[in-house]
């Protein structure tokens, strides 16, 4: 069983969507940098080599998480 910690999780998924959505200059700068650290970090969460699908599988944990949350509320 993974222990996740779930507000982790939904900080890194939002800071990639943030990061996405602003794109980046011409120079590169940070962001991609950071952009390859959040995908990285997301494998490392939810078990997955590739971004996409490590991204996927976190957006399922975070409904899932939420789902559960509700229905014990």
């Amino acid at each position: 069983m993974r222990l996740i910690n779930y507000q982790v999780l939904r900080d890194l998924v939002q800071e990639h969507q943030r990061i996405t959505r602003a794109g980046h200059g011409p120079d590169g700068g940070p962001e991609p940098v950071r952009l390859g650290d959040v995908s990285y970090t997301l494998g490392v969460y939810t078990g997955h080599r590739d971004p996409a699908a490590a991204l996927r599988e976190a957006r399922r944990l975070l409904r899932a998480h939420d789902a559960e949350y509700r229905r014990a509320a």
